[in-house]
């Protein structure tokens, strides 16, 4: 189960400008471990409306709408693992689809993770995926010569165990 130690922050290139940064504050998921057949499965939920960037205070309304992530139609994006492997080194990936605005995506995410003790594991990961896929940025934003397409996503998942 993931906790408040967690995040799911994210980058977007910009031409002649800041760079975008932001995050989302809520997210919820369960991860499954077989560590004795090093597999495991991962699945996450992300309430869109708590995504907060360093342009909010210009472009909340328009992030926030149709044209970016219509959080009206689209409350929720999802990651659901389709496969996971563990590896002895302290690396792991997940092949799985990422869910935005009704529209998936597979996506291949490497992590490296640490076991803390017993009931802590810290992951982290970086994977990049097309935010046209996804149809955020529509209309004029959908041109990536400004905003770029690439979407960085750094992931840092505090993990407790189940009791």
């Amino acid at each position: 189960m993931v906790n408040t130690e967690s995040n799911i922050k994210f980058s977007i290139k910009v031409l002649f400008a800041e760079d975008v940064f932001g995050e989302f504050s809520k997210f919820n998921g369960v991860v499954e471990v077989d560590r004795k057949n090093f597999e495991g499965t991962a699945n996450f939920e992300i309430d869109i409306s708590s995504i907060s960037t360093n342009y909010d205070f210009d472009y909340k309304d328009l992030i926030r709408g149709e044209m970016f992530f219509d959080i009206k139609n689209f409350k929720k994006a999802t990651l659901q693992t389709k496969d996971f492997l563990i590896n002895r080194d302290n690396t792991a990936q997940a092949f799985a689809e990422l869910k935005i605005k009704g529209i998936g995506e597979d996506l291949k995410i490497p992590l490296d993770y640490r076991l803390v003790n017993e009931n802590r594991t810290e992951a982290k990961g970086t994977f990049i995926f097309k935010r046209t896929n996804f149809g955020i940025g529509s209309g004029i934003w959908s041109n990536t010569w400004i905003l770029k397409d690439d979407v960085k996503v750094d992931v840092n998942i505090v993990l407790k165990k189940f009791k």
